[in-house]
This record gives C-alpha cells, sequence and structure tokens, in this order.
C-alpha cells in the first residue's frame, strides 16, 4: 500500500509538472506565437514519436489532455454511461480519419499560426473533458476518439516497460479490449467490428506513405497561400498512403492469419523511421525547404556527413525495436483491481 501511495503521488507530481508546461506552451501560442510554435511543433512533438514507441504507458499517463479528461471522474462527476461496441468503433475509425485530415493542415494553418494551434489544443481538450464527463472512464477520448491514441496502438506495440495507471485506480471494463492492460496491444485490438478492423486496416496500410508524403511539403507563409495550394498539400501524402496502403493489402491477402502480425510491425517500424528520417535533420536546418520544422541551424556546425549517417542508424533502430526485437507479450501498463460492479462488455461482429 506505502509502494502504491508513493507511485500515486509520483504520477500525480509528474502530471502537474507536464500539464503546467503544456499551459505554458499554450499561453505562449497566443502572447508569443513564435516562441510557443517552436516549443510545441518544434520540441514535444519531435519527442512523442518515440516516448510512445518506447513507453506508452507514461506518455498515457502524464499526457495533459488526458489528465483534464480524467477530471469528471476525480471529482465524482462522470455519469459513467458504458459506450457501446458500435459507438466505440465508430470513435475509432473517426479518429484515424481526424489524424489524416490534421496532419496536413499543419503546412497549411498550424504551423505558422500560434493562436490557431492554441484553439485546436484547447478545443480537443474540451472535447475529451466532455467526452469523459458522459462516458465510463476512458472510453469517451484516451481510447477512442483521440487521434494520437490510434499511434500509441501502431507504434507501441513493444514497450520498454510496464508501468502503474495513474488515472485508474479500478478497472470498470470501460471498452472492450484495454489498450493500457492488453499485453502487445495493437491497432487490432477489439477489432471484431466492421469499423474497427477499417480504421486499423486504414491506419497501418497508409501511415508510412501518408508520413512520407507530409515530408515532401512545404509550409506557406500564409493562410491565403496554404488554401491556394491546399490540394498539393493533402494530395503527396494521400497519394503515399494510398501506395503502401495497396501494398499492405497485397501483402497480408498473400501471407497466414499468424504472420500478418509481422508485416503489421513493420509498416509501424517504416512509419516511425520516415517520421524521424527527415525530422532529425529538419531541426538542425537541414532541409530541402528552406527553415521548415528548424528548431536550431547547425548546417555550418554539423557536417552533411553525420546527418547523412544518422537517418539510417534511426531506421535501424526502430526497425529492430518494432519489428525485429523479442520482448515477450508485455503491456502497457499494470492492470488495477476490478470494480465490484463492473460490467464486461461483449464484443460483436458488425458486417459491412
Amino acid at each position: 500500500m506505502v509502494e502504491s501511495n508513493a507511485s500515486a503521488k509520483f504520477w500525480l507530481v509528474l502530471q502537474a509538472i507536464v500539464w503546467a508546461v503544456c499551459l505554458a506552451m499554450v499561453i505562449l501560442l497566443f502572447v508569443k506565437p513564435a516562441i510557443g510554435l517552436h516549443a510545441f511543433w518544434d520540441v514535444l512533438i519531435p519527442v512523442a514519436p518515440a516516448l510512445i514507441a518506447l513507453l506508452p504507458g507514461v506518455w498515457r499517463n502524464i499526457c495533459p489532455t488526458a489528465t483534464m479528461s480524467q477530471l469528471p471522474r476525480r471529482f465524482g462527476i462522470s455519469k459513467k454511461k458504458k459506450m457501446s461496441v458500435k459507438i466505440h468503433g465508430r470513435l475509432v475509425l473517426l479518429s484515424v480519419l481526424l489524424l489524416f485530415a490534421i496532419i496536413p493542415l499543419r503546412h497549411t494553418y498550424f504551423d505558422l499560426n500560434g493562436p490557431a494551434t492554441g484553439t485546436f489544443l484547447i478545443v480537443a481538450t474540451l472535447v475529451a473533458i466532455f467526452l469523459a464527463y458522459t462516458y465510463d472512464g476512458k472510453s469517451g477520448w484516451c481510447a477512442s476518439l483521440c487521434p494520437v491514441h490510434q499511434v500509441e496502438k501502431l507504434y507501441g506495440q513493444k514497450p520498454a516497460a510496464t508501468v502503474d495507471n495513474s488515472h485508474c485506480a479500478e478497472c470498470s471494463k470501460c471498452v472492450t479490449g484495454c489498450p493500457d492492460s492488453t499485453p502487445a496491444a495493437s491497432p487490432h485490438l477489439g477489432g471484431k467490428v466492421w469499423t474497427r478492423r477499417a480504421a486499423a486496416f486504414g491506419l497501418i496500410g497508409a501511415f508510412p506513405g501518408y508520413v512520407w508524403g507530409w515530408f515532401q511539403v512545404q509550409d506557406y507563409a500564409t493562410l491565403s497561400a496554404g488554401l491556394e495550394n491546399i490540394v498539393n498539400t493533402y494530395a503527396i501524402p494521400v497519394i503515399g498512403g494510398t501506395v503502401t496502403l495497396a501494398l499492405y493489402a497485397l501483402l497480408i491477402s498473400s501471407v497466414p492469419l499468424q504472420k500478418r502480425k509481422t508485416i503489421d510491425r513493420f509498416f509501424a517500424a517504416g512509419a516511425i523511421s520516415c517520421y524521424y528520417w527527415y525530422r532529425i535533420p529538419w531541426l538542425l536546418g537541414f532541409s530541402q525547404f528552406d527553415g521548415n520544422g528548424m528548431l536550431v541551424d547547425l548546417t555550418d556546425t554539423i557536417s552533411p556527413i553525420v546527418i547523412f549517417v544518422v537517418p539510417y542508424v534511426t531506421t535501424a533502430f526502430w526497425v529492430w525495436w518494432i519489428a525485429l526485437k523479442r520482448n515477450g507479450l508485455r503491456s502497457w501498463m499494470k492492470m488495477p483491481p476490478k470494480t465490484n460492479n463492473s460490467i464486461a462488455t461483449v464484443d460483436i461482429t458488425v458486417s459491412a
């Protein structure tokens, strides 16, 4: 009990620190947009995929939106409605569609507009709180509509460690197939309804090409310029995603069912490898587009040879970590004790 209390206090302090830092970022997005944009898009966001892949449980515990979304439950005002499998599947599919819709808008709007990014974060947090007020546990946002959650399940299939669940003192079985407590969670988790299957298929197959396509588009300096190039902004990621989706469909159709997990992991490794292949050089000023995604200009300090080698090193690491390394069946978090009145939801198959 002492250890449990110490763990709860540790996570509470860490959540407060992360929340305060993110609140400062949001304020900066409005009052000092240039600093806020760099802090959010060029510091926090580049770290997130690696954290999600290596320690998804840590991210799930400290995510500021997740922390805010759980306030209704902490204060005992949540309605705690049980979410049906059908509604959950729809929200999961919607989250993937939102992910694909939002990513290109960074080039045309969010990357260069601090108040727009800040407003987006505030709205997302309010939606998360409302869903958590309506539905039980994490079912409303953290395990369904949150676009980042689908990436968590894609990248976080081999967590480095299992941590305590700071948000769930007890398990109320709020969703079928808890992503936090299920060993080797993947986008297929709880995927018997067609919406979940479609979300998993689209995310795994299209994401590597979509990420590649995003890095082939430049940021536009003004909203009007972005709107003029909106078709191009979406077209290249969509084309890239379509190519890898077609490849994924071909591969999974030609192998036994038990081999598909290996293909899934290679596609996940491909997506995160592609991200860091471009993102690390861009952060240091080595972009094919002048200044895009740059945190600090080190073009006169770092040898181009180093920048040439780094993407190969990061790619080798992610392929090994996600696709090749053996680490057993490990969950993101320890399963909390079940509530006495928890009712198991029953998964059903819904035909298209």
